[in-house]
């Protein structure tokens, strides 16, 4: 087969609806363009063409070889811009997407041991809602998006997983509510939410991927939290249990940005309260060489890294 043979023969057809137009475009005959899509169709056993109508259109076949085609030339502009980029020892720019919280947890841990190994990339960091992500990655805008994700990842989207994270429980040390639960953590027993009810709690508004598994939690623990507080960023979720205004939940990468000593970190010891933290990229897109040593450089450092 010769999928990839003159891939402008059949996307200048599509183009101009005429095979008599697009055999002047290209400077070729007509005849020998119209053999050339023939030929194309008996390999494919499907028609890429409707040559009932005038113009020309494309069969639902012809969409989907006309867009394979498309995809195909970026990533040959991609290549060969990395390709130059190398040879002419250029800056080279990795397009990265994240969440605010994610950028201001993820990046001080990891750009120092990636700008030291890759001195000559620039790191473009787009911050977006969670919501947002996964449309920068498919449209190219972003080479590469980190984020917590589910099974059910947008058709078109390879979500590569880099850690399994935990779902933590933050309290102050002052509460005591927050003392009980360290106190029967001691005990070796189990975090009863019940604790909870009648505490203020501040929850991430539903949505992202945090809120949705700590309400499905809650509610299959079945716990009814009376005085909860509402909020968009993590950080600020912390920043309260910080000054001991209730509690929240916490992704544990985000750990290491906690301020002191005055927390405390409950691990519920279940999947129910975890969740993959993923690379995400496109999948018919060509991933850089760049974009993959950042995912490694991530990997080894949650890898290497002790969570509390």
């Amino acid at each position: 087969m010769h999928i990839n043979r003159n891939p402008e023969y059949f996307l200048t057809v599509a183009a101009e609806g005429s095979f008599s137009k697009a055999a002047e475009k290209l400077y070729v005959s007509q005849p020998y363009l119209s053999q050339h899509v023939l030929r194309l169709e008996k390999e494919f056993g499907v028609k890429l063409l409707d040559r009932s109508q005038t113009p020309l259109r494309l069969t639902e076949a012809g969409r989907i070889y006309a867009n394979y085609l498309e995809s195909g030339k970026r990533l040959e502009q991609k290549l060969l811009s990395d390709f130059d980029a190398l040879s002419q020892n250029r800056e080279q720019t990795l397009r990265l997407a994240l969440s605010s919280w994610r950028a201001g947890v993820l990046l001080p841990d990891v750009l120092p041991t990636y700008a030291a190994q890759y001195p000559q990339v620039r790191l473009d960091v787009m911050e977006y809602p969670t919501s947002e992500l996964y449309g920068l990655v498919l449209d190219d805008r972003a080479d590469l998006s980190v984020m917590n994700t589910t099974l059910d990842t947008p058709e078109g989207i390879t979500a590569e997983t880099i850690v399994q994270e935990r779902i933590l429980l933050v309290g102050n040390r002052r509460s005591p509510v927050t003392q009980a639960l360290l106190a029967a953590r001691e005990q070796g027993e189990p975090i009863d939410l019940h604790a909870l009810e009648n505490e203020r709690v501040v929850l991430m508004r539903p949505g992202t991927f945090l809120s949705n598994r700590v309400r499905n939690y809650l509610d299959k623990a079945q716990v009814t939290l009376r005085r909860v507080t509402y909020g968009t960023n993590a950080a600020t979720a912390l920043g309260l249990a910080a000054r001991n205004y209730g509690f929240c939940f916490l992704n544990e990468t985000g750990v290491r940005s906690a301020p002191g000593d005055e927390l405390a970190f409950f691990d519920f010891d279940t999947p129910d309260m975890s969740h993959p933290l993923c690379a995400v990229y496109k999948s018919s897109s060509y991933l850089r060489p760049i974009a993959r040593a950042f995912i490694d450089v991530t990997a080894d450092f949650y890898a290497k890294s002790s969570m509390r």
